[in-house]
C-alpha cells in the first residue's frame, strides 16, 4: 500500500528524487534542514490552530495571536535563533507575523467558530492507496462544510494550490461522509486575499481519478530521477542529487 498526503504528492510532482529522499527516514534526517520560510509558516499555522483549539472564545484577540507566536518562538529559542539567523531577520519575520495576524483578525474568518477535527485524519481510497493530511480549518453551517486552507506565501492563482485543496476535500468527504463540502477557500494571509471556488458535482470523482493516476505513477516509478526546476537551489538534497554531480 502507498501512503500519500497532499504535500507528498506536491513534492513528487516537483521532483521525484526529492520525494525519494523525503520518504527515506535516514536521508531525511541527515540532509533535511529547516528553513526560515518553512519554520515561520509552521509557527503561524500553529498559532491559528491554537487560537481555536486551546483558547476560550472570550480570550481570542489579535493580541492573543501575537502572544502565541512569541510563546512558540521562545519555547525553542536557541533553535529558532539558529534557523532565522540575524536579529534583523528575526525582526523582519516578527513584523510579517504581526501583519498576517492583523489581516486575519480583520477578516470574516476570525469570529466564526471552526469545527474541531482529528489532527491527522486518513482514509482508504482503494485497497492500494491511503490518503492522509491535516485540515487547516473546516467551518460548519447547516449541514454544509467550508474547507479553508491557510497560505503564508505570496498570493498566486496556482493549479498546485487548487489541486491540494481538492485533495483535502476528497479526504474530508471520506472522513465526514454525512456532510457535503459547499465551498473551498485558499486564504493568503500576507496579502489578505482569498480564492473561493464551489464544490462542483463531479469534482470529487475527478480528484480521485487524478489521485489514483498519480499514485500509480509513483508506485511504478522505480528510478525516481530528479527533475531540475527553479527550486533546486533551495533543495536540501542538492548535495546528493544526480543532476548536480
Amino acid at each position: 500500500m502507498i501512503n500519500l498526503s497532499p504535500s507528498k504528492i506536491n513534492t513528487y510532482k516537483q521532483c521525484p528524487f526529492k520525494y525519494k529522499c523525503e520518504i527515506d527516514t535516514e536521508l531525511r534526517k541527515k540532509y533535511r534542514r529547516e528553513t526560515p520560510p518553512l519554520v515561520f509558516g509552521n509557527l503561524v499555522h500553529a498559532c491559528l490552530n491554537d487560537l481555536y483549539k486551546r483558547t476560550q472564545k472570550e480570550d481570542r484577540s489579535l493580541q492573543r495571536l501575537r502572544d502565541l507566536f512569541e510563546q512558540k518562538f521562545k519555547a525553542n529559542l536557541t533553535k529558532h535563533i539558529d534557523i532565522f539567523g540575524s536579529q534583523e531577520n528575526i525582526i523582519s519575520y516578527v513584523e510579517k507575523a504581526k501583519k498576517m495576524f492583523k489581516n486575519y483578525a480583520e477578516s470574516d474568518f476570525f469570529e466564526q467558530e471552526p469545527m474541531l477535527t482529528e489532527e491527522f485524519p486518513k482514509c482508504l481510497i482503494n485497497e492500494n492507496i491511503e490518503l492522509r493530511g491535516k485540515f487547516d480549518r473546516v467551518d460548519f453551517n447547516k449541514n454544509k462544510l467550508t474547507l479553508i486552507d491557510y497560505k503564508t506565501g505570496k498570493f498566486r492563482e496556482d493549479e498546485a494550490d487548487k489541486f491540494q485543496v481538492n485533495l483535502y476535500e476528497l479526504l474530508l468527504s471520506r472522513y465526514l461522509p454525512e456532510y457535503t463540502v459547499e465551498e473551498k477557500i485558499l486564504y493568503y494571509l500576507d496579502d489578505n486575499k482569498t480564492i473561493r471556488f464551489p464544490s462542483e458535482k463531479d469534482s470529487l470523482s475527478e480528484t480521485e481519478g487524478k489521485l489514483i493516476s498519480i499514485a500509480n505513477k509513483i508506485d511504478n516509478d522505480k528510478e525516481l530521477l530528479p527533475t531540475q526546476n527553479n527550486l533546486c537551489r533551495y533543495c536540501d538534497y542538492k548535495v546528493i542529487c544526480p543532476a548536480f554531480k
